[in-house]
């Protein structure tokens, strides 16, 4: 199902969560969602579930108006949020069985594909726990869980790996590209760089409510300004003369964050030697240096400024 955001702004009294948004999101892809914490993407999510009603602008979800037909989005929506939401009283089976009931699960394969999940993501032995006595990985294999049962057309996960140990990680991964290859629409919201390159088709970057870059992994990372990134941890940041550096060649931007310089740079072989030589010359000692392709997170740096940070 093919979603639209359009021209979407999200205020709260004096806050605008969300501004001036537009995206389309093609039927049957997985659509990367970055940002940092306060980037807006989680009122996006919920603006397009219906939760939120939007102050200007729309989302259209497989043509349906969020704001005219909200019952009929809601029906097509199932979410995994990032942090679990159900009756912590319940048992596993309890939460899940009933999440299949309410989504419109067919009684025919109700108790099957309950029973299919709970055992491929480790929930099959607690199935009789009280959720409030799970450890937060579990409780996070119950909130995906939720979803995996639904199977909706549209499937949005928030932070679907948080506090998932690897193997788990991994399995989680496996099924949400099973869900791609039914033909569902996902929206996978994640600051896991690693996570946002090996499943989304296309990345969407959020910051301050706005979307600020839209491409491929490849595209994205392709578009930072010289290509390669040289990433310092110097004995003081504090003292090194930034302008001197960013008047090297090949020296095509940098930024400081949490003591650590990255330079972005072209021909980064070439610049290493010399930015070490200028280091040098102020004084500067270095802990460790070393010279890398561009990440994801390398990309939100040059546009937003700040680090992806959970």
């Amino acid at each position: 199902m093919t979603i639209i955001f359009q021209n979407l702004t999200k205020n709260f009294k004096n806050v605008v969560a969300v501004r001036d948004f537009n995206l389309t999101i093609e039927d049957g892809e997985i659509m990367g969602l970055l940002g940092p914490n306060g980037a807006g993407k989680t009122t996006l999510i919920l603006t397009m579930a219906t939760v939120y009603h939007p102050s200007r602008g729309t989302v259209l979800v497989n043509g349906s108006d969020v704001k005219r037909a909200p019952t009929l989005v809601r029906s097509m929506i199932g979410i995994a949020f990032q942090d679990p939401r159900f009756d912590r009283l319940l048992s596993v089976h309890e939460v899940l069985d009933w999440h299949a009931k309410i989504t419109g699960v067919a009684k025919g394969v109700r108790a099957s594909r309950v029973e299919d999940v709970m055992r491929r993501l480790g929930l099959w032995e607690v199935r009789k726990r009280r959720t409030w006595a799970l450890s937060g990985g579990m409780k996070k294999r119950v909130e995906d869980s939720k979803v995996f049962i639904q199977r909706p057309p549209v499937a949005v996960f928030d932070e679907p790996t948080a506090y998932l140990d690897l193997q788990t990680r991994l399995l989680v991964w496996d099924m949400i590209k099973e869900m791609k290859e039914e033909g569902r629409t996902i929206i996978l919201a994640t600051n896991m760089m690693d996570e946002a390159e090996k499943l989304s088709d296309r990345v969407t970057i959020m910051n301050l409510g706005r979307l600020v870059a839209l491409g491929t992994p490849s595209q994205l990372r392709h578009n930072v300004k010289g290509g390669e990134v040289i990433e310092v941890k110097p004995s003081d940041s504090f003292k090194i003369d930034l302008e001197a550096l960013r008047m090297l060649p090949n020296v095509e931007d940098m930024s400081v964050s949490d003591g650590t310089l990255k330079l972005f740079v072209t021909e980064g072989r070439k610049a290493l030697p010399i930015i070490l030589e200028k280091l040098s010359e102020q004084g500067i000692g270095v802990e460790s240096i070393y010279l890398k392709e561009a990440s994801l997170e390398d990309v939100f740096l040059q546009y937003a400024g700040s680090k992806l940070t959970s």
